[in-house]
């Protein structure tokens, strides 16, 4: 059986990520994000 550590709702787990300022211009994830954002219509899923 594992042993888990115990849980405290005081501790700070959580870290917010802006995916989009993670995002570097010139690289391929940036292009993709930006056809797939603006150009693709996803109105059908």
């Amino acid at each position: 059986m594992p042993n888990f550590r115990k849980y405290s709702y005081s501790q700070d787990a959580m870290v917010v990520i802006n995916f989009d300022d993670q995002l570097q211009p010139d690289t391929f994830e940036f292009t993709f994000h930006r056809l797939v954002d603006g150009h693709i219509d996803l109105s059908p899923f």
